[in-house]
């Protein structure tokens, strides 16, 4: 009562000394006394310390606070402002954070609409209870730390959860083989089984009786690239070799890729009708520290400014960006896509298709001035060509199976003596270079797929220049 009593001799004491305005003065933007184009606290604070007495106001603050109208400044126009803010729909300052997580979430999040979850916290306790459920108990002590009773003080936090579906962002990578048949689909990171007690032995072959070239240690890591489900293919320490995949036990699938880096921002705080939207959008970061599936987007509002009853979220969301493999219809090599669909898509498939007849008159190209995707498509549309002509139309589907395949330009020698220009395929794999050499097989009748430099039996090649 004592307080009240006070207010009221100091209200009526500014009410007698009120400003009066000229009957044909009127405000412009009624209630935005410091001009800022937003009615908010700050104008209601600076109009009541006029009343009080402890502020200034010049002509044309004061035409803006006369909200009623009559001429005067005084108590009834505060009340009269209050009433502007909350029936006057405005945009809020805010201060927007917004934090990627990448673990302790649970499964609650995960079916949280995009819609749906946002809410306001003006205390700590709010802030563990709106977070618990979507997210572990240290995540949440870390807001909790964060936002501590000191900052709810003068501020309001709107807080809202977003999770993306890591699935609907990975990139789906073809199955790869290797030139032994084994393929990629058993990638990933391993330890020796339980019933590896010693040692596990790295093969030279994939052969239980093939010779030791070292040892795996009982829960030591390493890295499977290709198997069959019998032997896997791994590289540990320097040395290269085989592993019985009956004695190995999988940990870890390959680390995946991603089409997009899924964040939150928040674009907009606003008021109307008693109510706040925040509105937020999702953005794809183009530098990203990783992939995160959940992100907590933060609106940090002042408590002077927040009049509201509710607030609600709204979160635009877009569609991943598609997931492109070299199977899609944007394949850079649509003719080798065609040829792969027909054959298999597999490496010795693929050479296979490639020992076409020989075709190789005078005036044909034989040369790196001519692209590779030329070579190729006479190739696939002709069914005869050179020995361009062949070894472009194997690079292009080696390099749609996934494969480290260029086209080489160069020479070989001749029976009659020099040298003469020659085109074959170089394919790099777990470190090794190999050459395959379509025409050298359709002439010959030997293989020439995944041979080596310098390999008895084969030719002498010189290379001048890489072509793709």
């Amino acid at each position: 009562m004592k307080h009240q009593k006070v207010i009221s001799v100091l209200l009526a004491a500014a009410i007698s000394t009120a400003a009066i305005l000229p009957a044909s003065v009127y405000a412009i933007a009624k209630g935005d006394l410091n001009k800022d184009n937003v009615i908010s606290a700050d104008d209601l604070t600076l109009l009541q310390n006029y009343v009080l007495g402890k502020a200034e106001l010049d002509q044309s603050q004061s035409e803006a606070a006369d909200i009623n109208g009559d001429g005067a400044v005084n108590s009834f126009d505060v009340s009269a402002l209050r009433k502007l803010i909350l029936t006057t729909p405005r945009s809020l300052k805010f201060k927007a954070v917004t934090d990627r997580i990448q673990s302790g979430f649970t499964d609650a999040l995960k079916k949280l609409d995009a819609q749906a979850g946002g809410t306001v916290v003006g205390s700590q306790e709010e802030l563990k209870k709106a977070l618990s459920p979507y997210f572990s108990e240290a995540v949440v002590k870390t807001y909790t730390d964060k936002y501590t009773d000191s900052f709810f003080k003068d501020s309001v936090l709107m807080i809202k959860p977003v999770y993306f579906d890591p699935e609907a962002y990975k990139v789906k990578t073809p199955v790869v083989k290797a030139p032994c048949g084994c393929t990629s689909a058993y990638a990933g990171t391993y330890v020796p089984s339980e019933a590896v007690t010693e040692y596990m032995n790295i093969r030279k072959a994939h052969d239980f009786n093939s010779e030791s070239l070292g040892k795996i240690l009982p829960g030591q890591k390493f890295t499977i690239t290709y198997s069959d489900g019998t032997y896997g293919h791994v590289n540990i320490n320097g040395v290269t070799g085989y592993v019985n995949m009956a004695y190995v036990t999988k940990i870890a699938e390959p680390d995946a890729k991603y089409t997009a880096y899924p964040d939150v921002k928040i674009d907009s705080v606003n008021y109307k009708d008693g109510k706040v939207t925040v509105s937020a959008s999702e953005f794809h970061s183009e530098d990203p520290i990783g992939f995160a599936a959940a992100v907590i987007a933060q609106a940090v509002v002042l408590r002077k400014d927040y009049y509201a009853t509710e607030t609600k979220w709204t979160v635009s969301t877009t569609a991943p960006p598609p997931t492109t493999t070299t199977t899609t219809t944007t394949c850079p090599y649509p003719m080798a896509k065609e040829k792969l669909d027909n054959v298999g898509w597999d490496l010795q498939k693929a050479f296979n298709a490639s020992v076409i007849p020989y075709y190789g008159p005078a005036d044909f190209p034989k040369d790196d001035k001519t692209t590779m995707q030329w070579y190729a498509d006479y190739g696939f549309t002709n069914g005869k060509g050179n020995c361009y002509v062949m070894a472009a139309m194997f690079c292009e589907m080696a390099k749609l199976l996934g494969y480290d395949a260029h086209q080489i330009s160069g020479r070989v020698p001749l029976k009659a003596g020099g040298y003469g220009p020659h085109s074959w395929v170089e394919i790099t794999f777990e470190g090794t270079t190999y050459v395959c050499d379509p025409d050298f097989t359709e002439e010959t009748k030997r293989n020439g797929y995944m041979i080596t430099y310098g390999q008895s039996g084969t030719w002498i090649y010189q290379k001048d220049t890489v072509m793709s």
